[in-house]
């Protein structure tokens, strides 16, 4: 493990944890309510996320396709879709995802984290710049899943 990545490489550990913590009991119907027209539904999250994270595959030299993008690809805002994958198979997807992001992040040298890329994010356009601040942004999101949960009526997000 590059010891540089590991407090980011924890996070996103966390994060995972949490999502799927999140989905817990949670119904195929109930992942896709939105608590009013201006949120988010927790299957759209999840599908933001995963694309982040395919993204960022891409741009550390491991291009990935996102296995949803037929749904999302296309749409600017959740109103646009009106379909959405299952969301057993959006779990399924994002632990296989998980398993390959996180290896990859391990694998990463301390020159690639220091290479340019081409989108600008907070501190710069450098590979660790753009995990950094996606970690947090995924934290974020995660964090709404888990709020949306309980607004369901579902109990708090466990961190067991």
């Amino acid at each position: 493990m590059n010891s540089k990545l590991e407090p980011v490489i924890s996070i996103y550990n966390t994060n995972s944890k949490l999502f799927f913590n999140s989905f817990d009991e949670v119904t195929e119907a109930d992942s896709l309510k939105r608590p009013n027209k201006r949120t988010n539904s927790m299957i759209f999250i999840a599908l933001h996320i995963l694309d982040a994270r395919c993204f960022m595959l891409t741009q550390i030299g491991k291009p990935t396709k996102n296995p949803f993008g037929k749904y999302v690809d296309w749409a600017k805002t959740i109103d646009e879709i009106r379909v959405y994958p299952k969301l057993i198979k959006v779990l399924s997807e994002w632990k296989k995802f998980d398993k390959i992001f996180i290896n990859e992040l391990n694998k990463l040298t301390p020159k690639k984290l220091n290479s340019d890329q081409q989108f600008e994010f907070p501190g710069g356009r450098k590979i660790i710049n753009m995990i950094s601040f996606l970690a947090e942004h995924e934290a974020y999101h995660v964090g709404q899943i888990s709020f949306i949960r309980k607004y369901l009526g579902y109990p708090a997000t466990s961190y067991e």
